[in-house]
């Protein structure tokens, strides 16, 4: 009976660690894309292409000032950053 509980509740753990990682999958608030960063420097008048903003941000991310993880977006693997 013991070792039942205990493969129980392994299982349990198992079903938990599933739902937080399809849930870590959803965008939070705070996260953008390069789309977005890219829109709001034309906003400001920097009128630069998406793969250098994209680029700015990579290394933004390489120095710590930025950190990013990949989320599925409209089928595809996509970058979303945040501050630390």
């Amino acid at each position: 009976m013991n070792k039942l509980n205990n493969d129980a509740l392994k299982a349990l753990s198992g079903i938990e660690i599933a739902l937080m990682e399809m849930n870590s999958k959803d965008r939070k608030d705070e996260e953008f894309t390069a789309a977005e960063f890219l829109t709001e420097l034309h906003k400001t008048g920097q009128e630069i292409t998406y793969d250098a903003a994209e680029k700015r941000l990579k290394r933004m991310a390489e120095r710590k000032l930025l950190k990013f993880r990949l989320i599925p977006i409209n089928g595809h693997h996509t970058r979303v950053y945040s501050k630390h």
